[in-house]
């Protein structure tokens, strides 16, 4: 057994142990006085209320849906009526909610508007994709729940090829299904490799038009994780190993749809003209031959002619303080109605556009999860807290 394993071992066992071992005699003899986890806490930082992170529309059934990991939930409104009023909080035809339902720390989703099913993509812990029906509401089982790899975020579908896309952060990849996948079944194939550009992807789109998938890139390239055979952590960095992995500039990587393996792409759009800042969500733009990016960095929505290659500036940005844009994870194009939709994380907003929007324009509808200006924390997935006590700030890394 390498160092690595017995560490491994030796840790669970600790926690074993803690687990099955009884409390300590003081707390016994004064059953009066609360265990720990009882006390309640002073005050609580936290989001009462839904927050959007990916959003799909679906024009032929009425549809827009956002995935919401702050409370674990999926939200289906009126395209056109589930607009708030005024200032108040948007009222859903139904959502998906409840321990039942198999929703975690969601990501991405996307509508099957012939299957009428909902699919999105539990990012962190669950390593799943659920599928629910269109019809479901409140605390239901899943239709069908399959695995996917650890930090799967973006989901796309081809109807003519029966598949799902999903994008995978860590491992540069992305992974393909058959679209009725159901439980543990290995992917169709895969994109991954130093040729491909992955880095640390999130948002895809499939257009079936051209036969050719996007994928948005941050450009954390962690290398090949290698398995030490330990089960608990990629082997030690070195430098001048691949591993040891590198900052690249943000992109967009573009693939024949029927590409795997550790193949180049057709176009990469890439450099300091265009604009790239924390790409989440991409979507295209048939009506307009464009692709729409959710650029969290900026606060923007960037629309790339859909044949742009390299260093090249975006053919329109929407950005400004009457588009109501602020950090947004997901957008989505409507070409029957000519509109694209926009999902914020930073103020419980989603917004419908006019797909030729461009500029500081003023969305048409908002679709809001809480009041308008309600604060949020921004809460993504915290893993830990410090105190800054120069500035009397609490720090949250999420």
């Amino acid at each position: 057994m390498n160092k690595l394993a017995a560490g491994c071992v030796f840790a669970f066992a600790l926690l074993v142990a803690a687990a099955v071992l009884p409390r300590a005699s003081s707390q016994e003899s004064n059953p009066t006085k609360p265990a720990p986890e009882d006390i309640p806490p002073v005050r609580t930082i936290a989001d009462p209320y839904p927050a959007f992170n990916g959003v799909a529309v679906d024009a032929a059934n009425g549809l827009v849906a956002m995935s919401d990991p702050n409370r674990k939930s999926l939200l289906l409104y009126d395209r056109v009526n589930g607009a708030s009023r005024g200032a108040s909080a948007s009222v859903p035809l139904r959502q998906i909610v409840g321990p039942d339902t198999f929703l975690g720390m969601i990501a991405g989703i996307l509508l099957d508007s012939e299957h009428r099913e909902v699919y999105t993509a539990n990012n962190d812990i669950e390593d799943t994709v659920v599928v629910m029906p269109y019809e479901a509401s409140g605390n239901v089982k899943p239709a069908r729940v399959f695995s996917v790899p650890h930090q799967s975020w973006g989901l796309a579908l081809g109807q003519a090829r029966e598949e799902i896309a999903v994008t995978v952060e860590v491992q540069n990849t992305v992974v393909f299904y058959r679209r009725q996948v159901k439980g543990v079944e290995a992917p169709i194939r895969i994109i991954r490799g130093p040729a491909t550009g992955l880095a640390d992807p999130h948002g895809i789109y499939w257009d079936e038009s051209h036969d050719e998938i996007g994928v948005a890139n941050h450009g954390n390239f962690r290398g090949v994780v290698q398995n030490t055979g330990g089960g608990c952590a990629p082997s030690a960095v070195v430098e001048d190993e691949a591993e040891a992995g590198e900052s690249r500039p943000p992109s967009v990587t573009i693939f024949s749809a029927g590409a795997k393996g550790d193949t180049k792409p057709l176009r990469v759009i890439q450099g300091a003209r265009t604009g790239l800042d924390w790409p989440m969500g991409v979507a295209y733009d048939p009506k307009h031959d464009t692709v729409a990016v959710a650029n969290n960095g900026d606060s923007s929505i960037l629309i790339f002619s859909r044949a742009s290659n390299g260093d090249v500036a975006p053919v329109r940005i929407l950005r400004g303080n009457h588009t109501g844009i602020n950090h947004p994870m997901g957008v989505a194009i409507d070409p029957q109605n000519g509109e694209m939709w926009v999902s914020n994380w930073g103020d419980h907003s989603a917004l419908a556009f006019d797909s030729g929007a461009n500029g500081n324009a003023t969305p048409k509808r908002v679709v809001r999860s809480a009041p308008e200006g309600t604060p949020t924390p921004g809460f993504g997935n915290p893993m830990a807290l410090a105190y800054d006590s120069k500035r009397d700030a609490l720090l949250v890394p999420n």
